[in-house]
């Protein structure tokens, strides 16, 4: 009985995921025609997004607890550093986090019908650690739009884990965070992992918990773009994101 409703829910979800993505891109497409200011339509384009987080966040059937959401600074742009259970992550995050903020997401996502256009549209960007020039470009593109008062959520691990623990930390990620000089706000996603795990597409269901640390500043590593010092970074902030975890 209980693998029958995983079968009949993860089928409703992943047709919900497509319909949503069909309706919500397509009406966005719409109304974004007729605004001209390309700042506002990237900010149309990420209200609907988080529409689409929120509304699969809920299809999902998780049962979300959050913590630390008055650790977000106000009118400020920060950096979120989430850990990387799941692709659910990406609705939740879409869901809970009160701020304007685009994603630094992995490139496959922008090659799916309806969804890749999107998130496009709504200037998210794909940091692909296999084109070194490509990944300089997109660096650079982020700092230059963290400079310009725009927050970010970036998965520092650069991929899904495969065992459900945090793995190693990117060096792109704390390279933003030393150029940019913006101060880090540390997210710990627990229990997505064994609700949709990479590779699967039956959900289970679970309850996931979701803290929200206080920013942190790295200024010791300001201007100071070596390696060494990029990996350093990196594992301190890996630290931070773990205990948070617990």
């Amino acid at each position: 009985m209980i693998e029958a409703f995983r079968y009949i829910h993860s089928a409703v979800f992943w047709f919900l995921v497509f319909f949503y993505s069909v309706i919500i891109h397509t009406v966005s497409y719409i109304i974004a025609l007729f605004i001209k200011d390309e700042d506002e339509k990237n900010r149309f384009y990420q209200k609907g997004a988080r529409l689409w987080g929120s509304l699969l966040a809920d299809a999902s059937l998780m049962k979300v607890k959050v913590l630390g959401l008055e650790n977000i600074p106000a009118d400020a742009a920060v950096i979120f550093t989430p850990n990387h259970q799941s692709y659910l992550d990406i609705f939740i995050l879409l869901k809970i986090l009160p701020s304007s903020f685009r994603f630094v997401i992995m490139r496959s996502l922008f090659k799916v019908p309806f969804i890749g256009s999107h998130i496009a549209q709504a200037g998210f960007v794909s940091l692909d650690r296999k084109d070194r020039k490509r990944s300089i470009q997109t660096i650079h593109q982020v700092i230059d739009l963290l400079k310009n008062n725009e927050s970010f959520v970036i998965f520092p691990e650069g991929k899904l884990t495969k065992d459900g623990a945090i793995g190693e930390f990117g060096r792109g990620t704390s390279i933003i965070i030393q150029r940019s000089m913006k101060p880090v706000v540390p997210i710990a996603i627990d229990g997505t992992f064994s609700i949709l795990p990479k590779g699967a597409w039956k959900l289970k269901t679970g309850r996931v918990n979701v803290k929200i640390g206080k920013p942190v500043h790295f200024e010791k590593y300001y201007g100071e773009v070596s390696k060494s010092a990029s990996l350093d970074l990196g594992n301190e902030l890996r630290r931070i994101v773990v205990d948070l975890k617990g």
